[in-house]
């Protein structure tokens, strides 16, 4: 369950900083590196769609927390960041909430050595080719 952002700040999952372009640049880099060379140069079939899927989540993930380092917040869980990217845009419920159950299951993948489907990991590359371009428009409007 994804929380206001406030609760993140009250328990200390998110410290305030000074914002951080430099380290929101790299972070930004780094996700589109990630989509590059990791996700799009591999196919996805049953040996590789696990793999895929926690690289389309890290891309993403990466993304936000650029935005976050712009507006100068450090988050120590993810449900913090996408709390963060609720709150401070206008993204669709329906972005919010599929990136939070990618969340989830990427940590299935990550934590308990589930695996994840071709097909699944299809739809999450078709949400990463939606959203990870409104997360570069945000920070290119930020930056």
């Amino acid at each position: 369950m994804i929380y206001e952002f406030e609760y993140y700040l009250k328990y200390n999952l998110v410290k305030k900083k000074s914002p951080d372009p430099n380290e929101a640049s790299a972070l930004m880099k780094k996700a589109e590196g990630r989509l590059k060379y990791s996700i799009k140069a591999r196919d996805i079939n049953e040996n590789t769609s696990t793999y895929i899927f926690e690289d389309i989540y890290e891309c993403l993930r990466e993304a936000g927390q650029a935005l976050m380092s712009l507006k100068g917040y450090k988050p120590y869980s993810h449900e913090a960041l996408i709390s963060f990217l609720k709150e401070f845009f206008n993204f669709s419920e329906e972005d919010i909430v599929n990136f939070d159950r990618y969340r989830i299951l990427r940590n299935k993948a990550v934590y308990k050595g589930e695996k994840i489907s071709v097909d699944m990991c299809k739809e999450a590359l078709m949400f990463l080719e939606k959203f990870f371009p409104k997360l570069k428009k945000e920070f290119n409007r930020l930056k």
